[in-house]
């Protein structure tokens, strides 16, 4: 028994520090990563101001781009070519629900909202929080939701103001995801924004503020609906406030976006998300540098995908 017990406690102190060598590894490439868009900012920064033709066609892919992945992760059915339509020329898509035509809307003027607000330093506060949502959102409107009971119903979502009923939801496994219960959320955004001024007066990384506002803004889920989509953007306007280019998360990737959230709630540890965030703001950075430099931005593949599938439906 003695002989069984040292060899556990063997295996123990074996596992140990190749646990504590995983973190530290994580932690030293994300530290490159953030390294490495110092450098490619600071190379930006050299080629500023950018002419206003190249400012401009980088702005408009950017928030075309940003405008349709950050609501087709939510489950919106209107294509990027759809979204560039609507947004550019007023066209709906035929055969489409309106409500994700007023989606696109909403989300394109609370894109805009934060790039006005950041270039004018204006301050993150409660009030501005709710005022982007009643932007993101539009107007009132009916969602489906299910009672504690497993009833089916319709539910009013208000807009600008903090949820009065649970939203929690329902994982892949069955089991139920518990946000902030609504008495709570007042003092959990409270407490979240007195954490990002105080992260901004320590110096902190604008990345890591950036992330983890964005993982914690997420934990609360404050209003009914439109959660995630004010996630990305108030995370994009501390970044865009700093100096930096926006975080575009693709919706080809949504699946490794939602699992890297969930591996830091059961780990709780932020490092692999802060990672994730930072490849998709190296994204934007290279658009932008590429557009200084007088590159093409355009990519070209995605007109080779529609030859290929006109193709196929020939």
């Amino acid at each position: 028994m003695g002989e069984e017990n040292r060899t556990v406690n063997h295996r123990l102190t074996s596992i140990a520090p190749l646990c504590f060598c995983v973190k530290s590894l994580r932690e030293h490439v994300m530290s490159d990563l953030i390294e490495e868009i110092d450098r490619l900012k600071k190379q930006l920064d050299a080629l500023r101001p950018l002419c206003s033709n190249a400012l401009a066609r980088i702005e408009q892919k950017l928030r075309i781009e940003s405008n349709y992945h950050s609501n087709a992760v939510e489950g919106n059915s209107l294509t990027l070519g759809e979204t560039r339509s609507l947004i550019l020329h007023g066209l709906t898509a035929q055969g489409k629900p309106m409500r994700d035509h007023l989606d696109i809307e909403g989300h394109d003027d609370a894109v805009k909202a934060i790039e006005e607000a950041a270039k004018k330093n204006e301050a993150l506060t409660e009030v501005f929080i709710r005022n982007l949502h009643k932007v993101l959102l539009k107007e009132p409107y009916e969602n489906d939701a299910i009672t504690p009971d497993g009833q089916r119903v319709k539910r009013r979502i208000a807009i600008g103001e903090y949820k009065t009923r649970p939203n929690n939801v329902r994982t892949a496994t069955g089991e139920t995801y518990y946000f902030s219960p609504p008495e709570q959320v007042k003092p959990a955004m409270s407490d979240l924004l007195d954490w990002y001024r105080r992260k901004e007066n320590e110096g902190e990384h604008p990345i890591v503020i950036a992330a983890a506002f964005h993982y914690r803004f997420v934990r609360i889920h404050p209003f009914d609906d439109g959660n995630g989509r004010m996630a990305r953007l108030l995370m994009n306007m501390i970044l865009i406030a700093h100096g930096y280019t926006v975080a575009l998360i693709p919706n080809e990737e949504r699946d490794r976006y939602i699992d890297t959230l969930a591996r830091a709630d059961r780990t709780e540890d932020l490092t692999e998300f802060i990672a994730y965030v930072a490849q998709c703001c190296k994204y934007a950075l290279n658009l932008h540098l590429k557009a200084a430099r007088g590159e093409d931005i355009e990519d070209m593949g995605d007109i080779d995908k529609a030859i290929a599938r006109f193709k196929r439906h020939r």
